[in-house]
């Protein structure tokens, strides 16, 4: 479901469409086939989203109390995106395509957050 999130996916069927145009790449991403819209479904209803919606507040919360004594000129935090690069460490015998280091494994994700409101 991460991945619906980055190209600002509406519905399951957008997904799936996303999913299914990059179809030879699904395999480097970590899919072992094509994804079909019953198992975005399933995976959709078991995952509560106020999760991920409160973690965020949180997030912009401290962002806007860490910065708010700033000299960036810009009087709320929330008129800034955040951009954040990170590796996620992956097991290299589970993900063998995602050579990182002589003995690791790894993908890079990079994500661009809107703080507006």
């Amino acid at each position: 479901m991460t991945f619906a999130q980055l190209p600002y996916g509406e519905s399951l069927r957008d997904i799936e469409a996303c999913l299914g145009a990059i179809g030879p790449k699904l395999y480097h991403m970590g899919f072992g086939s094509a994804v079909a819209r019953s198992t975005l479904a399933d995976a959709n209803e078991v995952r509560d989203w106020h999760i991920f919606a409160d973690f965020a507040q949180a997030l912009i919360r401290t962002a806007i109390k860490l910065y708010a004594d700033d000299a960036t000129g810009i009087a709320d935090v929330r008129e800034l995106y955040a951009l954040d690069s990170t590796t996620i460490d992956l097991c290299l015998s589970l993900f063998p395509w995602a050579r990182f280091r002589k003995h690791k494994a790894a993908v890079k994700m990079h994500t661009l957050l809107d703080l507006h409101g």
